[in-house]
């Protein structure tokens, strides 16, 4: 019932930040951002209000832990500059400055799941195009145009509080051929959908409003409304990626937060056989396995014999990711 309550409420509440056109509404693809343009954009739902105020209270605990540390912020909170690009005046609000090194570049700051998070160590912007674009567009701005060098970028991990930062140069190379696109749309341009999928549409949300039976056979897809065991599984990932990555962290080590690197279970167990430590058995296992080589099979009998001792055999497995 309370639960109920919250999400109807939250249905009506209004956002700080309305729904409409922005900098973070443009699409490094000219067409995504005619579509973020010309579309119908529908008022959230409940629990989308939701998500949306939990990261933006999130990325108030990170600006405020940011000035626990030490750190000098500008900008930031109530006090956001307000950017424009472009001859259509398109606006947008960075997250605020920081002093480092006396310097004052731009921050950026994110709340992430365990999935964005990794796939931003992994990564980097190169994972989040989005990001990119919107980072580069307020730092391509009137305002900030040749005034700062760059931008830090300070992501936290939501559930483990991780944090982790990386360092962004401006590039008016990448933004101003995005700006240009981003005038002729607001201006009233047409924008022509591209002739086939390219590279990052596998990372727009319009992929399937673009291509639909164009890059998948929608004969063979069902849809439906599982929220429940859409939840479940989310959960269950997010422990098992989250166990694995602290496993991980034992096996091999880590950096901490002073960027000095801790020593894992496999370095303490050194050259010895065994490592007991607590409630743990660390044991070097020594082995040997026999496997036939298909490539010397080839050397040894030829490459026609091969087919004599092939099997073919379909697999059939159920794979389960986010869209």
């Amino acid at each position: 019932m309370l639960s109920q309550a919250v999400l109807a409420k939250y249905e009506k509440k209004k956002s700080t930040h309305p729904p409409g056109f922005s900098v973070s509404s443009v699409s490094p693809c000219p067409y995504g951002t005619y579509l973020n343009f010309t579309q119908e954009r529908r008022s959230r739902s409940g629990a989308e209000n939701l998500l949306l105020e939990d990261g933006q209270w999130q990325e108030k605990q990170i600006i405020s832990q940011l000035k626990e540390t030490g750190f000098e912020l500008t900008c930031t909170g109530e006090e956001q500059l307000v950017v424009s690009i472009g001859n259509q005046g398109v606006t947008g609000r960075p997250d605020g400055f920081i002093l480092v090194n006396r310097k004052r570049p731009m921050l950026e700051v994110k709340a992430m799941s365990l999935q964005r998070y990794t796939n931003l160590k992994q990564y980097g912007l190169a994972a989040f195009p989005g990001y990119r674009t919107q980072i580069q567009l307020y730092m391509a701005s009137h305002e900030l145009r040749n005034k700062v060098e760059g931008c830090w970028f300070y992501a936290k991990h939501k559930d483990s509080c991780r944090p982790y930062d990386f360092f962004v140069e401006q590039d008016l190379s990448y933004a101003d051929p995005i700006i240009e696109f981003v005038d002729r749309v607001v201006s009233g341009g047409l924008e022509e959908k591209p002739k086939k999928p390219i590279e990052m549409c596998s990372k727009c949300r319009h992929k399937v409003f673009c291509w639909g039976e164009g890059v998948v056979n929608m004969s063979g897809i069902a849809v439906a409304s599982l929220p429940e065991l859409t939840d479940k599984w989310k959960e269950g990932r997010y422990h098992r990626d989250y166990g694995k990555e602290l496993i991980e962290q034992a096996r091999n080590g880590w950096v901490d937060e002073n960027g000095l690197p801790v020593a894992g279970l496999i370095a303490a167990l050194g050259d010895k056989d065994l490592l007991l430590c607590e409630d743990l058995k660390v044991q070097k296992i020594r082995s040997e396995r026999f496997g036939i080589s298909i490539q010397k099979f080839v050397e040894v009998f030829g490459p026609r014999r091969l087919k004599e001792v092939g099997t073919r055999t379909v697999v059939e497995q159920v794979r389960i990711d986010e869209t």
